[in-house]
């Protein structure tokens, strides 16, 4: 009998195995796992009989119902008794977490007690300190960083599956205010929180120090957890710091501070950042690997490892803030996300372990379900790759690329999608997808994509503007089907040369014909030698709207549809007219509010923007790009940059003032002039106001605009572009 899931596929046997002692990140990381799984698997958990140590919290007081707990000898016996649990269980996954499990486990052998088709996955909580984490059959690395000291001639596979968050409810005041009496500090004191175990690493000595220093008035600094350096720390803590010991309320208390730090020396994830800023507590960290990688997509204030008197800085200016509340999209560690994660990384190594392996039953199995009762019926995790052009000028690829992905993910919840980005990448902090660090944009750091190829072995990867032939050919090599995205004839030219023609599956025009124009003869000619080479015409992508959401969103934010004019200075290209497009386009906007009073807003791209409660115009700033196209769609009108946003604005059918603020802006503005689909000033903030002005007094031209642009048919292309990159990657590397 096959037992299968809702979804039609089979249930796994899955063992988690953890020999530690205490309940901290990496204990509460392994019960967040079984939980993840208990309501689609069989799961069970390996502990040592003294998994508790005297008074304090268990990893059996976290699990769900429904998972069965074995309990092993700590020192004499426990591989015996391990490997009995092992063969009697028979579980298709053996899931082992730190050091000494993983060692066990390696040193059984599965294949040796009958379970030739099981396979040992392990989890690197800390780092890969020990040989027996490379005789695994994967390795789940919970952090960017970690995938770059995994061995190139490593055996196994390897996996990014971060951490996982149960995201907590808000409390409501009354209880944040009983929350923070309890830990004596007065309503209107600054309360600086802390948690973890109390160990050198965590740096909490370094903590008290820069408290301390920083001389904040009204405020306590309190440290939440316990462990061999409580007392170390009680010596060197002053009267306004407080050491709680260990809280089962933990979750709750994080609302009840005002700035959350984070000061260890080592941190291999960060868990207790994401739990922060899951309260929406703003959170300081030092610059360690797990915090670094969180940093990259999240509002994480970074200080140099060590540096007192750069934390005590931090300190000062959180404290000059005073009690604010941040917004965080944690999605990407959600529970169900990582539970998906989690499960096609095991059906992955199990279908490759069948592929080699003669089916084989196990010494002993139950009706649930046995790795030898049929073929796997679920594809393996796909693999996608983005290379967009990236640095500190124009973010126009990346956001695309972006828009793409965050596409693709929701259509394809198990894919593990990733990006090449330059470190000194404008917007780069707005990826929220695994990040590949690169010295340059990809175009000029071959080493980086090369390597990444070889390791990560895409089925799919997008090019958008970047890459050399050199890249292509090892994408190629390695069983990638490529996408080339381009916009202007000037910037396509490379994806016609036939040795392209001979490596890209597609090229994406991204942008309305009347910018790029119709294909030349001799495209045309060349593309007769390659019927298999596939020219898609998208004029634009951005989000889908879903219309609910977007008026829930302009309700929620004091946005009468029709009611308001947007400025979008957008990011800054190369060959930037103008050194800070977005204050010229807040000086517009402030001139036109003046001359006409109507509701406007600003689209800043800022991370902070200084606001006036109820000011006119409006200064917003960054905000995602979906919520970008619900400004907008209801727009009364738009004066937009040259670049993305001028096609989206039309793709709207919104009128439009157009500002050329790059050099290849100019002439696919003078286009929609001719064409009546826009109105043009000068990168000159006066200008700019006194054409936005007349245009807003000119209703009849307004009213024209749309019906010139509905003639173009302009539209979004998101859809057919991520149903096109799916298609390409299931016929890609297996």
């Amino acid at each position: 009998m096959i037992v299968r899931t809702v979804a039609g596929r089979r249930r796994l046997r899955v063992m988690h195995v953890i020999l530690s002692r205490g309940f901290a990140g990496s204990e509460r990381a392994a019960a967040e796992s079984c939980a993840a799984l208990a309501g689609r698997h069989a799961v069970a958990l390996v502990v040592r009989s003294d998994h508790r140590e005297p008074g304090g919290p268990s990893i059996r007081d976290e699990l769900a119902p429904g998972i069965e707990v074995f309990e092993v000898p700590p020192h004499l016996g426990t591989r015996r008794h391990l490997e009995e649990v092992i063969r009697a269980w028979a579980p298709d996954v053996v899931h082992t977490h730190l050091r000494r499990g993983t060692r066990y486990v390696a040193r059984i052998g599965l294949a040796r007690i009958g379970l030739p088709q099981s396979v040992h996955v392990a989890t690197l909580h800390l780092s890969l300190n020990g040989p027996h984490y490379l005789e695994a059959d994967g390795l789940f690395c919970i952090s960017e960083w970690q995938l770059a000291t995994i061995p190139p001639d490593h055996r196994g596979q390897v996996f990014l599956v971060p951490n996982s968050l149960v995201a907590h409810p808000r409390l409501d005041a009354e209880r944040v205010r009983e929350l923070r009496a309890s830990l004596g500090a007065g309503e209107n004191e600054f309360v600086v929180g802390a948690v973890g175990r109390l160990a050198h690493r965590k740096g909490f000595d370094l903590l008290i120090r820069a408290f301390e220093r920083a001389q904040l008035p009204g405020a306590r600094l309190v440290i939440v957890g316990d462990g061999s350096h409580r007392q170390r720390l009680e010596r060197l803590a002053g009267e306004r710091v407080t050491l709680t010991g260990f809280r089962r309320d933990v979750k709750d208390l994080y609302q009840a501070f005002d700035v959350f730090v984070c000061p260890s020396s080592y941190e291999p994830f960060g868990r207790v950042i994401i739990e922060a800023l899951d309260a929406g507590t703003p959170v300081i960290a030092t610059d360690a690997e797990g915090p670094v990688d969180i940093a990259k997509r999240h509002p994480v204030h970074l200080v140099p490892l060590g540096d007192e008197a750069r934390l005590a800085e931090a300190l000062r200016e959180a404290a000059a803030r005073g009690r604010v509340r941040i917004e965080a999209d944690l999605a990407e560690f959600s529970l169900e996300r990582i539970a998906t994660r989690m499960e096609q990384s095991y059906r992955t190594l199990l279908d490759a372990r069948r592929a080699v392996a003669p089916l084989a039953a196990p010494a002993a199995v139950d009706s649930a379900s046995s790795a030898a009762n049929g073929p796997e019926d679920v594809p393996a995790a796909r693999r996608y790759l983005f290379a967009p052009v990236s640095g500190p000028g124009g973010a126009g690829e990346l956001m695309r690329c972006l828009i793409i992905a965050r596409e693709l993910a929701r259509a394809e919840p198990s894919a593990d999608i990733r990006f090449l980005v330059s470190r000194v990448a404008v917007f780069r902090d707005a990826v929220d997808f695994p990040i590949i660090d690169c010295d340059a944009s990809p175009t000029k750091s071959t080493p980086q994509v090369l390597a990444a190829i070889e390791s990560f072995r895409p089925h799919a990867m997008v090019f958008d503007n970047s890459g050399r032939t050199s890249q292509l050919r090892a994408a190629k090599r390695a069983g990638t089907r490529l996408v080339f995205s381009s916009r202007a004839p000037k910037l396509r030219w490379k994806a016609f040369r036939l040795k392209w023609m001979r490596l890209l599956d597609e090229h994406w025009i991204v942008f309305p014909t009347f910018v790029t124009g119709g294909l030349t003869w001799l495209e045309r000619r060349k593309l007769a030698l390659f019927p298999a080479y596939t020219v898609r015409r998208l004029d634009t992508l951005f989000p889908p709207a879903d219309p609910e959401a977007r008026r829930e969103w302009l309700a929620r934010h004091g946005f009468e549809p029709g009611g308001y004019v947007v400025f979008v200075p957008g990011g800054r290209s190369e060959g930037q007219r103008i050194a800070e497009p977005a204050e010229h386009f807040i000086d517009a906007a402030r001139r036109f509010c003046a001359a006409t009073g109507y509701p406007s807003v600003v689209l800043t791209g800022r991370e902070v923007v200084d606001e006036e409660a109820g000011g006119n115009p409006r200064l917003l700033p960054r905000i995602a790009p979906e919520e970008v196209q619900y400004l907008l769609a209801e727009a009364t009108m738009v004066v937009s940059n040259g670049g993305t946003t001028l096609v989206h604005t039309l793709a709207h059918g919104r009128p439009l003032v157009a500002v050329p603020l790059a050099g290849d802006q100019a002439r696919r503005i003078r286009r929609a002039v001719r064409l009546g689909i826009a109105a043009s000033a000068p990168p000159d903030a006066e200008k700019i106001a006194a054409e936005a002005v007349a245009l807003l007094k000119d209703p009849a031209r307004r009213e024209v605009m749309p019906r010139h642009i509905a003639e173009l048919g302009i539209a979004n292309g998101i859809g057919e572009a991520v149903e096109a990159l799916r298609a390409l990657a299931r016929g890609g590397v297996a």
